[in-house]
């Protein structure tokens, strides 16, 4: 009985769509698309042009944050009653960091079948690009939207020894940029700007470098900062045209190496001694205040034995 009821079920796909570049969607995400008895999207309006995109005309529905609950409850009927449902994301892969976690939980206790198709995704793009270390990384999903959570958030962050990436939307960037400069000014990150289109951007640096870059841009690009974990050291060279020359290739190479090394050398000692100017501000505070302390003990010394001179010159 239980098998049979299995077979009457329907199924649940997460189906990943592209992330701005409409030619990055799978064949099978397409196919499935099509053949599904309903498509689940975060807006409507985002998920019907998805769906133009690439010449399918299905039904669509809406999940958010808003109608999350009440939706589970009905779409988990539905599938029960033989429906195939696709989930899809605004843009890159379902539930990541989209609604949705709510129906695949429901789904999972339900023993209904679930079916993810992978695709493209922001995380891993950005993370392949910004030439990080990938052998472990942390992902720190979204800033809080007050500063001085924010500010608690990356200082949090400043001690992970992994890569770190973060998300946000377009036009928190500059306030985002500007509490890590806060944090971490010399910390080497990158930026990936509108990943996959045409008119994608990307940039290297330091924190405070890329934000004086961008701190008076109006931006609204989707955005990937990726940064470097504590006591590593990635920054990325800066080549000039005269290196590839093919003359004397040997001492330009030498010369890019120490120049690399140089780089990578400043930005330690900077990170060094902003955190070191607190530990020496605490160090001469504690000095002389044993300074004053040990001045004191002495003029009561002082004091002591010039009374005991007298009272001897008295008697």
């Amino acid at each position: 009985m239980e098998k049979k009821d299995k077979q009457k079920r329907g199924k649940l796909y997460i189906v990943s769509t592209h992330i701005g570049n409409r030619e990055d969607m799978t064949l099978r995400a397409i196919e499935i698309l099509k053949l599904c008895d309903l498509v689940v999207c975060e807006d409507i309006k985002v998920g019907t042009k998805i769906l133009k995109e690439q010449n399918i005309y299905n039904k669509i529905d809406t999940m958010n944050e808003q109608n999350e609950s009440d939706k589970v409850i009905e779409f988990i009927q539905m599938i029960k009653d033989g429906k195939k449902l696709a989930v899809i994301s605004d843009c890159g892969t379902p539930i990541f960091a989209d609604p949705g976690n709510e129906l695949l939980r429901n789904a999972l206790l339900c023993d209904i079948d679930i079916i993810v198709v992978p695709g493209v995704s922001s995380l891993m793009t950005a993370l392949v690009r910004s030439g990080m270390p990938l052998n472990q990384f942390l992902y720190a999903g979204f800033p809080p939207r007050n500063s001085k959570d924010r500010h608690k958030f990356f200082q949090e962050l400043s001690r992970e020894p992994r890569t770190v990436v973060v998300y946000d939307t377009p036009y928190r960037l500059v306030p985002v940029l500007e509490e890590a400069c806060k944090v971490m000014p010399y910390r080497n990150m990158y930026l990936g700007m509108n990943l996959t289109m045409p008119f994608e951007t990307n940039h290297y640096g330091t924190f405070t470098e890329v934000y004086d870059k961008l701190k008076n841009e109006r931006i609204k690009a989707e955005f990937v900062i990726v940064f470097e974990g504590m006591n590593t050291n990635t920054a990325v060279r800066s080549f000039e045209d005269d290196d590839f020359d093919s003359e004397d290739s040997t001492d330009k190479t030498n010369k890019r190496e120490r120049r690399y090394r140089d780089e990578i050398a400043k930005n330690r000692r900077r990170e060094r001694t902003s955190v070191g100017k607190k530990r020496d501000f605490t160090k001469r505070n504690s000095k002389t205040n044993d300074k004053k302390i040990n001045k004191h003990s002495d003029d009561s010394k002082r004091e002591k034995r010039f009374s005991k001179d007298r009272n001897k010159k008295r008697k």
